[in-house]
């Protein structure tokens, strides 16, 4: 039985477990950094006079950079590896989120908060990839979709304690946190991930042979004493060219138009929601109170998705839960007239509705592509997926100045959710297996 194949159909070993934990906890990570920005943005404008453009370019800067980093920097995963790729991704945004407590004035913090934000866009493509490797068929839905809800969850818990951090030691002790989390991440990164095996089988680096039998032992898997037969051809066109030309064209379009109306779609919800509700004669706590059930409402999406994911097909639940996603808007959008409970019961549902397919996306997408391309197309449909997040809440912003009014704007988010589920209906079948009845025994 080849190397893969024996991986694919044996049972996760702990360090396997192991890796999917701390990658998830990796995306937690990310999604305290993320909003970080977010939770200090009024005291970091007091303190050094901000006018509104200021504090938005402060609040878009990570965005954009996480743009940056997933198209053209995650490629760096299929050249240098991707152990070595995520080491040096976690030690960038450790030093990046270290430096912004020390920054001195408004550029420094807007130039780190970019280049952070390139090394979290880098980060998440590469983790995503890592995930995937190191899951077996049966569970690979399921892990990915526990890898993506570490980012809403790093996001409520981020909120809560940089709320109690920021009342009593200012707006610095949030990015002086997000810094210390990061660097205890450094050593177990070092620690607990091997090398990538389809990275070392497909690339042949020195030592390959070694290294592979390394990465084997971790994962309990018995080691070989020859490698198989490289089937890498050799590179007469870049990887950019590789994910977007021949076979992998069609799905590379596919993907990246999903993640994009995908991302739209949960990026104008989570801007708006908490304003929605505020000035739908509710108060701003309660406001707040719909930013964070909708939080709660977005790692229930991704649980559940990944639970169903593990026992249907991920394209078809995926399909549906765009069409679910797209209902849950069409409900938000009908919510604010009623009482309070029932427009904060729409604003978890409608999170609920936009992140489940999030993780879906999450979990398919690196099974589309073989491995010497994965880091490269991964970074490349997520980036368009970011450049999706970066356009919506502006465009939202300026039909709001035109005269359009939010529970409008949620209808007219119905539209790219629905187009969703069409997009991925259109998918074919993955490179990498799902769960089936073979990938349930373990192989001796």
């Amino acid at each position: 039985m080849q190397i893969k194949e024996r991986i694919e159909d044996s049972r996760m070993s702990p360090r396997q477990v192991a890796i999917i934990a701390i990658c998830t906890t990796l995306y937690m990570i990310d999604g305290f950094d993320v909003l970080v920005m977010a939770f200090s943005a009024s005291h970091v404008a007091e303190e050094w006079g901000l006018n509104g453009a200021q504090l938005g370019y402060l609040l878009s800067a990570a965005l954009v950079g996480m743009a940056v980093g997933s198209i053209f920097v995650s490629t760096v995963a299929d050249i240098i590896g991707r152990q070595k790729t995520l080491l040096i991704g976690v030690c960038i945004v450790a030093a990046g989120m270290l430096a912004s407590y020390f920054a001195p004035n408004y550029a420094v913090l807007l130039i780190l908060r970019l280049l952070t934000g390139v090394a979290i866009g880098t980060l998440q493509s590469t983790i995503s990839v890592f995930a995937s490797e190191f899951s077996n068929a049966k569970r690979r839905s399921t892990a990915l979709s526990l890898v993506s809800i570490g980012q809403p969850i790093g996001g409520v818990l981020g909120g809560l304690i940089s709320g109690v951090l920021i009342s009593q030691y200012g707006w610095r002790s949030a990015f002086l946190f997000g810094a210390v989390v990061t660097i205890l991440m450094i050593p177990l990164v070092m620690k607990v991930f091997p090398e990538s095996v389809d990275y070392l089988l497909t690339r042949r680096p020195a030592g390959a042979l070694e290294r592979v039998n390394r990465s084997l032992r971790a994962i309990r898997q018995p080691a070989v004493d020859v490698l198989p037969e490289s089937v890498l051809a050799e590179q007469n066109k870049s990887r950019f060219a590789d994910v977007l030309t021949g076979y992998n064209a069609r799905r590379t379009i596919l993907l990246a138009l999903a993640y994009f109306v995908l991302m739209a779609s949960f990026y104008f919800a989570n801007s708006w929601t908490p304003r929605l509700i505020a000035e739908s004669g509710f108060t701003a706590q309660d406001g707040i109170n719909a930013g964070v059930l909708f939080s709660v409402g977005a790692i229930v999406g991704g649980v559940l998705l990944g639970l169903l994911g593990a026992r249907f097909p991920m394209r078809k639940v995926l399909a549906v839960f765009f069409v679910i996603g797209a209902a849950t808007f069409v409900v938000f959008a009908n919510s604010t007239n009623g009482s309070l409970g029932w427009a904060l019961f729409a604003a978890a549902l409608v999170g609920f509705g936009s992140n489940a397919p999030i993780a879906g996306m999450l979990a398919i997408s690196p099974t589309y592509y073989t491995s010497e391309v994965r880091g490269t197309a991964l970074g490349l449909v997520i980036g368009m997926g970011r450049i999706g997040a970066i356009i919506s809440p502006i465009l939202a912003g300026t039909l709001m100045d035109g005269g359009w009014t939010p529970g409008d704007l949620y209808f007219l988010f119905v539209i790219p959710m629905a187009l969703g589920a069409v997009i991925i209906s259109m998918l074919g079948q993955p490179v990498l297996r799902g769960p089936s009845p073979k990938a349930a025994a373990p192989v001796h």
